[in-house]
C-alpha cells in the first residue's frame, strides 16, 4: 500500500503517454459537465460521475497494467474518503462525492487532495457573490453566527439543541471543478498537481 502513496502522478506509476493523455481529455470532459450541471441545475449526475470511474479504472488497466489499477483504485477510495464526513454531517451533496471517487480514479490520490484543497479555495471565492447574488450573504452570516454563540454558551450542556437553519444551496461542486482544473494544469506544466 506505500508504494501507491509514493507516486503522484498516472506517470509515475507506469500508465503510457497515451494513457495519461485520456485520462486528461476525459476529466475535462467531465469537469465541464459537472461543473455545468452543478452550476446551472445543482446537480452532478450519476451518469456522467459512474461512468468516469469505470473509465478511470479501465484506462489505468490497459495503458498500466495492474498495479496502476490499484493505484486508481487507491485514487478513488481517498476521493471518497475526503468528502465522507462532509456528506454524513449533511455539509456536502451525494454528488460531490461522486465526483472526488471519480476524479480520484481517473488522476490518483494527490491530484485528488490538491485538486480538492485548490477547489476548497475556488469555492471561498464563488460563494460569496453568489450568496450576495440570492440576498442571502446576511443570513448565512446570521447562521454562522448563531452557531459561534451557541457553541460558546453550551460547552457545559452537550445535549442543547442546535440552531435551526435553512439550508442554503452554494455551487461545491463548482469549486471542486476549478479546483481540479488548477491541478490538471499544475500537473501538465510542472508535472505534479502541486508546486511544493
Amino acid at each position: 500500500m506505500a508504494y501507491f502513496f509514493s507516486h503522484f502522478t498516472s506517470g509515475e506509476i507506469g500508465v503510457s503517454t497515451l494513457g495519461v493523455w485520456l485520462l486528461d481529455a476525459v476529466l475535462l470532459l467531465v469537469l465541464g459537465i459537472c461543473g455545468y450541471t452543478d452550476a446551472t441545475k445543482e446537480k452532478i449526475y450519476n451518469k456522467v460521475v459512474f461512468p468516469a470511474m469505470l473509465a478511470g479504472l479501465l484506462l489505468h488497466l490497459i495503458f498500466g497494467g495492474p498495479v496502476a489499477l490499484g493505484w486508481s483504485a487507491v485514487g478513488l477510495v481517498v476521493g471518497f474518503a475526503i468528502q465522507f464526513l462532509a456528506f454524513a454531517l449533511n455539509l456536502a451533496k451525494a454528488g460531490d462525492v461522486k465526483l472526488l471517487m471519480a476524479v480520484g480514479a481517473l488522476k490518483g490520490w494527490s491530484f485528488c487532495v490538491c485538486g480538492f484543497l485548490y477547489g476548497a479555495v475556488a469555492f471561498s471565492i464563488i460563494a460569496i457573490p453568489t450568496l450576495w447574488r440570492k440576498g442571502e450573504l446576511r443570513e448565512v452570516g446570521d447562521i454562522v453566527k448563531g452557531y459561534v454563540q451557541v457553541a460558546m454558551t453550551t460547552q457545559g450542556a452537550p445535549n442543547a439543541p442546535a440552531p435551526v437553519t435553512k439550508k442554503k444551496y452554494v455551487p461545491w461542486g463548482v469549486g471542486l471543478c476549478v479546483g481540479f482544473f488548477i491541478a490538471l494544469v499544475l500537473e501538465i506544466t510542472l508535472g505534479e498537481a502541486f508546486w511544493f
